[in-house]
């Protein structure tokens, strides 16, 4: 969203502590894994409120579509608007943003073991895995198998909470994240980083982007067994 700004700075940082772990040949998720990173995907919209264009609180692209609403989904019951913050447009993959991270995501189908999608938002913060649309327990085994990779992930992280979305919070729809799951049946989590109203202080970079880096690192390990 475009409003969180500490969410593509913390991925930056990540990244850039994942290169240095290659570089001093420190262990990291990289040894097994290649990672892509997009760090910020609403870049019109990231611009258009750092510059004042928008308001800073603006979460939609340039279009007015929330991005995180974009995704195929089960059908909202209600209603959304264009003058609504989560408006998700007219259709799935509407946006230029969206249906192109579908069409790369789709040539590395046989490649792509899970998914991260890093937002901001207050403390405590949040680790959030499917379903976002309905508050039933998936089945196959995937409702265990989140809550095990969950507690690798809080073992790490400290003022995390691991939680199924819409069992702990409201019904969201076109999420990311249930997409992926649904689609890749990979793993596919929401981290709702530690933010204060969206605005942050630069000095927190760091201490957000170590949380990104761990979480990173120990979602590798937990991928492993979560696939096996």
């Amino acid at each position: 969203h475009a409003r969180e700004w500490i969410a593509g700075a913390s991925i930056l940082f990540s990244l850039a502590s994942i290169l240095d772990d290659i570089t001093n040949k420190k262990p990291t998720a990289a040894d097994d894994y290649d990672l892509y990173f997009v760090p910020i995907v609403n870049i019109d919209g990231f611009e258009n409120t750092w510059n004042g264009f928008l308001s800073r609180d603006q979460r939609k692209n340039a279009n007015g579509v929330d991005l995180n609403r974009n995704w195929p989904s089960l059908p909202n019951p209600e209603i959304i608007h264009p003058d609504d913050d989560t408006y998700p447009g007219l259709k799935p993959f509407s946006e230029p943003e969206t249906a192109g991270i579908n069409a790369w995501l789709k040539t590395k189908r046989n490649e792509i073991q899970g998914f991260i999608d890093v937002h901001s938002y207050m403390y405590p913060g949040l680790i959030l895995y499917p379903y976002a649309d309905n508050d039933q327990p998936i089945g196959g085994g995937f409702d265990e198998k989140f809550e095990v990779l969950g507690l690798g992930l809080e073992s790490v992280l400290g003022e995390y909470t691991v939680i199924p979305l819409a069992k702990n919070l409201s019904p969201s729809y076109g999420l990311f994240q249930d997409y992926a799951f649904r689609e890749f049946k990979k793993p596919a989590l929401t981290f709702e980083i530690v933010g204060d109203a969206f605005v942050v202080d630069v000095t927190t970079i760091k201490t957000r982007g170590l949380e990104v880096y761990k979480g990173i690192n120990q979602f590798a390990k937990e991928v492993t067994v979560f696939n096996g």
